[in-house]
C-alpha cells in the first residue's frame, strides 16, 4: 500500500512546487505529468486493473500523448532539463513497442519500462524547478522559451 501512495504524494508535492516556483516550462511539464496520472486513473476506472501480460491500449495512448507533449516542451524551452524528462518518456513508449514486438516478454520488465521512468521524471522536474529558481535569483527574469 505504501508503494502506491509514495509516488502519488511525490507527484502532488512536485506539481505544487513547480506550479508555485517554476516558470512556464516547469508548469507545463508538471501539468503533463499530472495529466498522465489523472488519465491513468480514469483508464483503470473504465477498463479495470492493468494486465502486464498484454499491452494496455489506454496506457499506450496516454504515454504517446505525454511523449509528444514533453518533446514539444523540450524542443522549445530555454532549459536543458526537459530533454531528460522527455528521455524518460521515450523509455516508457519503447516499453510499449517492445511489448508489441515480443509478446512473451516478462511482465515485470514491461511494468518497469512503463512505470519506473515516472519517478525519474518527477526528480528531474524538481531539479529543473530548483535550477530555474536559482537562475532567476542570479540573473533576474529571463525568457522561458527559445526564440522561434
Amino acid at each position: 500500500m505504501l508503494s502506491l501512495w509514495i509516488p502519488r504524494i511525490a507527484l502532488i508535492v512536485t506539481v505544487l512546487f513547480a506550479a508555485r516556483r517554476g516558470g512556464e516550462p516547469e508548469r507545463l511539464v508538471a501539468a503533463v505529468l499530472f495529466a498522465t496520472f489523472a488519465l491513468d486513473v480514469a483508464n483503470h476506472t473504465w477498463f479495470g486493473a492493468p494486465d502486464w501480460f498484454a499491452i494496455n491500449p489506454g496506457h499506450l495512448v496516454i504515454d504517446t500523448w505525454a511523449f509528444i507533449s514533453l518533446l514539444w516542451i523540450a524542443l522549445r524551452a530555454n532549459r536543458g532539463w526537459p530533454l531528460w524528462v522527455g528521455s524518460g518518456q521515450v523509455i516508457v513508449v519503447m516499453g510499449h513497442i517492445a511489448k508489441v514486438w515480443e509478446l512473451d516478454m516478462v511482465r515485470w520488465a514491461y511494468w518497469a519500462m512503463t512505470q519506473v521512468p515516472f519517478v525519474f521524471q518527477l526528480c528531474v522536474l524538481v531539479i529543473g524547478t530548483v535550477a530555474h529558481v536559482a537562475r532567476s535569483r542570479r540573473v533576474g527574469a529571463y525568457d522561458a522559451w527559445r526564440p522561434a
